[in-house]
């Protein structure tokens, strides 16, 4: 029953998330749905974020576990604190942040690319399932035909058939190329040495955390990202079409 209840808000979270998408990028001035909070926030002064276009608020809800940013009516869910998961170091291509994004964006869902695959070490996989969780609602809700889904570095994973497109094990090393983009969960069990985004180029994206903590941070950074992109940005008057390949004037 538990699992069933999980599954049910997941589903919501991305209907609401979709709507909210949708009245976004039409540039509508009224939410398309409304729905009330269920924790209190912080304070008033420092519950605030700046999704794209559009500003948000940061909630928690202890029961569930996840903090929320509420904006234009929707509920978007987050494991760790969405503000938090901003300060993420992102090692990527690019002389500013602008580009920094353009090449994690395009990267990931540009148009060249054919599908996105999330890969994670087995040993690890009930630590760092909730990072995986995050980064794929919001690569479905970017573009859920790009999705592959999970894969595995090695047998032994909990899945089976997780994989849509491509084979149930994979390497970044191997397998990704810049059509076929892998991104890779890494916690301490993986050996991952320090927080942060990397984009390495050829379809190879690496997420990792010191701690499980810090690997959430890190995989929120990439959701939080592809949901402002989606909002639109104060730097470009159409960053979805930027971040997939299209003019936007930037």
């Amino acid at each position: 029953m538990k699992r069933r209840t999980k599954q049910v808000i997941t589903i919501l979270s991305i209907f609401l998330a979709i709507i909210a998408i949708t009245s976004a990028c039409s540039g509508s001035s009224e939410p398309t749905a409304t729905s009330k909070p269920t924790a209190k926030a912080e304070s008033s002064q420092t519950d605030k974020i700046q999704l794209g276009m559009y500003e948000g608020r940061v909630t928690y809800d202890p029961e569930e576990g996840y903090y929320f940013i509420e904006a234009r009516g929707a509920r978007f869910p987050f494991k760790t604190d969405p503000r938090e998961a901003l300060k993420v170091p992102l090692e990527a291509p690019g002389k500013d942040i602008l580009a920094k994004h353009s090449a994690l964006l395009l990267g990931m869902i540009g148009e060249g690319v054919l599908h996105t695959t999330i890969l994670v070490n087995p040993d690890e996989e009930d630590e760092v399932m909730p990072a995986v969780a995050d980064l794929a609602l919001y690569l479905q809700i970017a573009n859920p035909r790009k999705f592959a889904g999970l894969a595995y570095t090695k047998p032994g994973g909990k899945l089976e058939n997780s994989v849509v497109k491509g084979p149930q094990i994979q390497s970044l090393d191997v397998d990704a190329t810049p059509e076929t983009t892998i991104v890779q969960i890494k916690g301490p069990k993986s050996g991952a040495q320090s927080t942060a985004v990397r984009v390495l180029g050829g379809g190879k994206f690496i997420i990792e955390g010191e701690t499980y903590e810090e690997t959430y941070l890190a995989a929120d950074f990439v959701s939080v990202t592809l949901l402002k992109m989606l909002c639109g940005s104060a730097d470009c008057p159409d960053a979805a079409a930027c971040a997939t390949g299209g003019d936007c004037g930037c």
